[in-house]
């Protein structure tokens, strides 16, 4: 039987069109073709910058490289699409995107980075076993499966880790150690993560000696514990494992001095120094 050449165009069609629909989800798995992955902002206050402007509420990161910054006094909420996580961060921190991409079976992998300050994730738990959830900071890698845990990044990189919920992860120098939760850990930059410790509430300080030392300088020796972050008029401290802190600072005006220490969680506690600034005798500017 002669089939008529519209019948056959139609019927060729039909074909072609059948196997567009079979063949394209394979093609589309295996080319990783573009995905609609994103962070984005939720939440916003004071001064906090996206792509060198003020963000606002809606933004999404979509691609590596691209990042948050909160300035002081300032703070942002951070969501990862199809609720994978929400990420609290605080002032005076960075959140980057490290990767977003797809996985096999449905798999959705997701890398962000903290390079400085602090953020405090609540992840689902992921049930897919292709998907992957990492925190990055200069110091280590923190795995996640669902769970509520915090990252506190000092500005030579040491890394505090503090678990709510759940479990973490963290890898460092080729050495991972799980944090359950309740318990925290330190990476230290060059060294392995430290064995997990009962988090406990330690956001006191121990002042040795705040002194003048000419020039209008300040110096300031304090322990805190090595797990948190340390701020001494917005300005970010070191602190060595030991939880020592020795810092030259300009001296204040108005002997105004308020040391800030901050858990990975976000909790933090406030110390006015500027009596103690003017027993010891410094003349403000």
């Amino acid at each position: 039987m002669k089939l008529h050449p519209a019948r056959t165009y139609r019927l060729l069609a039909l074909v072609l069109t059948g196997i567009l629909l079979v063949a394209l989800p394979l093609l589309a798995k295996d080319l990783q073709l573009p995905s609609s992955r994103f962070v984005e902002v939720r939440q916003i206050r004071g001064t906090v910058t996206y792509q060198g402007r003020q963000a606002k509420v809606g933004d999404r990161l979509t691609t590596s490289g691209q990042q948050i910054a909160t300035g002081a006094n300032s703070s942002a909420v951070l969501a990862v699409d199809t609720a994978i996580a929400t990420i609290n961060v605080s002032e005076n921190s960075i959140v980057q995107v490290k990767n977003l991409s797809l996985a096999a079976k449905g798999g959705r992998v997701t890398v962000l980075g903290v390079p400085k300050g602090q953020a405090r994730i609540q992840a689902r738990t992921l049930k897919n076993p292709n998907s992957r959830l990492e925190i990055s900071s200069p110091s280590g890698v923190a795995g996640v499966r669902g769970t509520v845990f915090g990252v506190a990044v000092d500005p030579k990189g040491k890394t505090g880790i503090s678990t709510l919920e759940g479990a973490v992860a963290i890898t460092a120098k080729g050495q991972t150690v799980r944090i359950n939760g309740g318990y925290s850990s330190v990476v230290f930059p060059g060294s392995p993560p430290t064995l997990p410790r009962l988090t406990k509430d330690k956001l006191k300080y121990k002042l040795e000696s705040l002194s003048a030392i000419g020039n209008n300088k300040i110096r300031l020796i304090c322990i805190v514990d090595p797990l948190n972050l340390a701020f001494l008029n917005n300005r970010p401290l070191e602190i060595n494992q030991k939880g020592k802190i020795d810092a030259i600072l300009p001296a204040p005006a108005n002997s105004d001095l308020r040391l800030v220490v901050r858990s990975p969680l976000g909790d933090e506690k406030y110390y006015n120094l500027g009596a103690k600034l003017r027993e010891s005798g410094v003349n403000s500017q």
